[in-house]
């Protein structure tokens, strides 16, 4: 389970959320069998606390299940066989803490718990004792060189985050294997995700290696004055890409306009710069010579582990305004909902555009005076770049102009509307997420999170184009990811061919294939913090 999962169960209200495969019409009543369940604390006494019960084939989970004052619970639920999870109340019994789950029998995890089997119409006892937490002592080393680090931090949770010199002790958790977030105080290597092992007796102790991290030093300046520019974010994106990432840089520019931008790691990137909130400013993707609105024609920044490079000073142009109204070109009338931005967002908060208004209407006032392609992301049709392409490529840019208003007006294209049913290996209707990509260029042209209760899904994309398809499953405490059709790598994903017109059926299997194997390709981080966050 993930460290930011961890946060988000430590901070959720107790409360009962139930899951379930939907049963076809005029299926009979699934049989049903009763799990009865003891838990007693380390020394015996019965222990408060949540529990989870999730189907060994994630077809049914329950949630937050309260144990009662005498450390037990009954629930009724369908035959099969269950992992079951118990997140102990030690300080508040309404407030589990889930950093220090166990799973049935004894285990820290999904993969390594066991399963127990409900029979039809019969009751399951099942008894488990709480292992007694243990600390850890953990140190870092350096990848490339072997050499200690003296300043390490620890997350586990919001509660268990802490720093020391040369070695940190951890916070006690359930003896086995755990995943603790390493970073160091400085930002002088990459963060990273961990498994260590803490032992029952507290002698455990780990070493995780940091890969040092890449850093860029520069001033942020006036382009006509050369006056020092405060407050201006500097964000590393994937040289070429266009595509920035799903959480804006945190490093800006001070009082003397300098800046430097730490924890990137070893390629090529371009610089994204944007101004302050309410600045006269624009932003800019940082070029040779001054500002562009164009990612490919960004200076690229290319770096070796642990480098640090300046660039000339960034110098920023004074902002224009880009504003317009989008419509349907089907029916002429405005989208009432929608975004327009420079990349593909899919995080829970926009960063790189605005929302568009009940009448279709939208104004961005920070952008540099720039030729600037945006994308148009609406419900109805198909996500589009400005021109009405559907790849970045081919947009015709938006020019703005400083101390100006630019007037750009679009009636967007319903495209090809792509449905199909979405299943597990066993035939079930599941809940996942479909990205579609340009098999040449894979930049994501479609994507869909919603489903029908039947897993029925649709979209709309522009074609014709050849496309493949990636899914991502996360059912509890597991995620899944592969490609149309029966794919573990994007190497070996089916291309689909996309007509122009019309409705493509599409039904995809998913499988269980870990998600880290299929190494989704979403845009690359450069902030291991960042990354943590969203």
């Amino acid at each position: 389970m993930s460290i930011v999962r961890r946060v988000l169960g430590a901070l959720t209200v107790a409360a009962l959320a139930v899951t379930a495969a939907p049963a076809a019409a005029g299926a009979a009543e699934e049989p049903t069998g009763v799990l009865h369940l003891t838990v007693i604390a380390p020394d015996g006494t019965p222990s408060p606390g949540s529990v989870d019960v999730v189907a060994a084939d994630s077809s049914y989970h329950v949630q937050l299940l309260q144990l009662d004052e005498s450390g037990q619970l009954r629930v009724e639920v369908p035959a099969g066989d269950y992992k079951v999870a118990i997140s102990p109340g030690y300080v508040d019994p309404d407030l589990p803490d889930d950093s220090l789950r166990q799973w049935v029998p004894g285990r820290t995890d999904w993969a390594g718990a066991g399963t127990v089997r409900v029979s039809a119409g019969g009751t399951t006892d099942v008894s488990e004792r709480l292992l007694t937490p243990s600390p850890l002592t953990l140190r870092a080393r350096d990848a490339v060189t072997g050499a200690p680090i003296d300043r390490v931090c620890v997350y586990v949770d919001t509660r268990r985050n802490l720093c020391d010199d040369g070695e940190v002790t951890v916070p006690p958790l359930v003896p086995g294997p755990q995943e603790v977030w390493v970073y160091t105080d400085g930002d002088s290597h990459l963060p990273r995700d961990a498994t260590v092992t803490v032992l029952a007796d507290g002698s455990g102790s780990a070493v995780v290696d940091l890969t040092p991290a890449a850093h860029v030093v520069s001033r942020v300046v006036d382009a006509a004055t050369g006056a020092a520019v405060a407050g201006a974010c500097v964000t590393p994106a994937p040289a070429g890409t266009g595509e920035l990432p799903h959480n804006p840089g945190r490093y800006c520019s001070d009082a003397s306009g300098n800046v430097r931008v730490g924890l990137v790691a070893a390629g090529s990137w371009n610089l994204f710069v944007r101004p302050a909130g309410g600045s006269a400013y624009g932003a800019q993707w940082v070029g040779a010579t001054g500002g562009t609105g164009d990612a490919k024609q960004a200076r690229v920044v290319t770096l070796r582990a642990g480098q640090t490079v300046t660039v000339p000073p960034i110098r920023l142009d004074r902002a224009g305004v880009v504003t317009g109204t989008v419509t349907s070109a089907a029916t002429g009338r405005p989208a009432t909902s929608g975004t327009v931005t420079l990349a593909p967002e899919s995080g829970t908060f926009l960063h790189w555009g605005v929302e568009l208004d009940a009448q279709g209407r939208y104004r961005i006032d920070w952008l540099g005076p720039y030729a600037w392609p945006l994308l148009f992301t609406t419900a109805d049709n198909a996500t589009q770049w400005s021109g009405g392409f559907a790849l970045r490529g081919k947009a015709v840019p938006v020019t703005v102009r400083a101390g100006s208003t630019t007037v750009y007006n679009l009636a967007v294209r319903r495209g090809v509307l792509v449905t199909g049913r979405l299943v597990d290996p066993e035939g079930r209707p599941v809940d996942a997420e479909l990205t579609v990509r340009n098999a040449r260029t894979r930049e994501v042209i479609g994507y869909t999170l919603d489903l029908n209760p039947d897993g029925e899904y649709a979209l709309r994309v522009l074609g014709p184009q050849p496309v493949t398809v990636a899914w991502l499953w996360t059912p509890p405490y597991v995620n899944y990811a592969g490609w149309y059709d029966g794919a573990t790598r994007p190497a070996d994903a089916t291309e689909v061919a996309l007509p122009g017109t019309g409705t493509l059926r599409l039904d995809v299997e998913v499988d269980r294939f870990p998600a880290g194997s299929a190494a989704r390709n979403s845009s690359a981080a450069p902030a291991g913090s960042a990354t943590r966050a969203g």
